[in-house]
């Protein structure tokens, strides 16, 4: 697996890193602001990394001796993701980055602190950070503080007047309307699916005598509407529209209770047929630090696209592979058209088409693009595989997600 999230408006936030007009070591400014961070916060190296597309590079560094570094070293991939500094005093104590590559390999980074660069577009290009190759103690609310000040300083630097303004102004507004269309294409999509299944559930509920069926059905209809309306709650309070970024939420939660709960519904199918959805037999039970809101909406889409588009047998569980990584599966005994192209899901930050131009027949269903963007953000992947009989969707999550339970935030 990739050791690096990837934050849900990626494709804008790169296009931001793109417009920057700066190369490495040749802002005055930059340099300085390094020099401060290393005397702040009394660390041998400090660095202002841009987060690219396959890479980081460093507009200006300190006690640094590369001028870049591939994403998979980048633990700035991680500090973009957050409001606050990302402060590591001790990377080996982290299960989150003790097996991290900048970690177990030089320069052996032990201590971490970075501030997310944030533009004035709000797209998140990189991080200025502090290092040291010992463990060090928690930095001073006051350093920290200037850290975050110092990020933001370099900010403006990077987007001062003069700097190709036109060029870059207007990639930045173009990044920004992108990603509000995108994101409501995603999302909006998703707040429309449960509401769905719901009028559907009814509509079977209306045509029905059993009472038996009819209350399973009118189970259904009301759990779909709950969801509904919890998603609108969290999509409000933990996403910017304007620059199409969604934050995770992360708590400790059961995720084979999350299964167990998608396992009860019972749904509609495209053909009008309720579908049942039952567990797996091999089955672990398991908690991580999740977004659990989130990581249900990721399995709902893929629940619902083999409910509309696969067979009648659908099958939800959750395990370890081998290496202990998190693996929650949907599969069902449908076959997928000729037409579907799954090499598209292995190419790196794409959502695989056009939004509003794709199959809904044997096809690989809308809701895949968002579940793929939230499971990425977890730092996870996605994985779609289809045989004679069998079509199967794996969400896999990094195992230090199922270690974190007991570590502490």
């Amino acid at each position: 697996m990739r050791s690096f999230p990837i934050p849900f408006n990626e494709p804008e936030r790169l296009a931001a890193v793109q417009a920057l007009s700066v190369s490495p070591d040749e802002e005055p400014i930059l340099n300085e602001i390094v020099d401060m961070v290393r005397k702040e916060l009394d660390v041998p190296t400090a660095l202002v990394s841009i987060v690219d597309q396959d890479k980081q590079w460093f507009a200006a560094r300190d006690g640094f001796p590369l001028c870049e570094t591939s994403r998979d070293y980048s633990i700035c991939s991680h500090a973009i993701l957050r409001s606050d500094p990302l402060v590591l005093c001790d990377t080996l104590a982290d299960p989150r980055f003790r097996d991290h590559p900048v970690v177990v390999n030089p320069p052996h980074v032990r201590f971490y602190a970075g501030a997310p660069i944030v533009l004035s577009s709000g797209l998140r290009v990189g991080s200025l950070c502090a290092l040291d190759y010992v463990p060090r103690e928690q930095p001073s609310a006051s350093s920290l503080a200037t850290l975050v000040g110092l990020s933001h300083v370099v900010a403006r630097a990077l987007e001062r007047p003069g700097r190709n303004a036109t060029n870059t102004e207007a990639r930045q507004e173009n990044a920004g309307r992108v990603a509000k269309s995108e994101f409501i294409s995603l999302i909006g999509h998703e707040l429309r699916t449960p509401l769905t299944i719901a009028l559907g559930s009814l509509k079977l509920l209306e045509d029905t005598d059993k009472a038996s069926s009819a209350n399973s059905l009118f189970t259904s209809a009301l759990k779909a509407t709950e969801h509904l309306q919890d998603l609108v709650e969290r999509i409000i309070e933990f996403a910017d529209a304007s620059t199409g970024e969604l934050r995770l939420n992360e708590q400790v939660c059961d995720l084979t209770d999350i299964v167990a709960s998608i396992a009860e519904l019972k749904l509609p199918g495209a053909d009008g047929e309720a579908k049942s959805i039952r567990r797996s037999d091999q089955e672990t039970s398991l908690k991580a630090r999740v977004d659990s809101d989130q990581i249900r909406l990721a399995l709902d889409a893929l629940v619902i696209n083999a409910v509309q588009h696969g067979g009648s047998e659908i099958v939800v569980g959750i395990g370890r592979d081998g290496d202990g990584n998190i693996e929650l599966n949907v599969s069902d005994d449908g076959e997928m058209n000729d037409n579907v192209d799954l090499s598209f899901l292995d190419e790196p930050f794409v959502v695989g088409g056009r939004l509003d131009n794709r199959s809904t027949e044997g096809g690989l269903g809308l809701g895949l693009p968002l579940t793929r963007k939230l499971v990425e953000l977890h730092g996870g992947e996605l994985q779609i595989s289809s045989s004679p009989g069998r079509t199967s969707a794996m969400i896999r999550l990094p195992a230090w997600r199922e270690e974190l339970v007991g570590s502490g935030p």
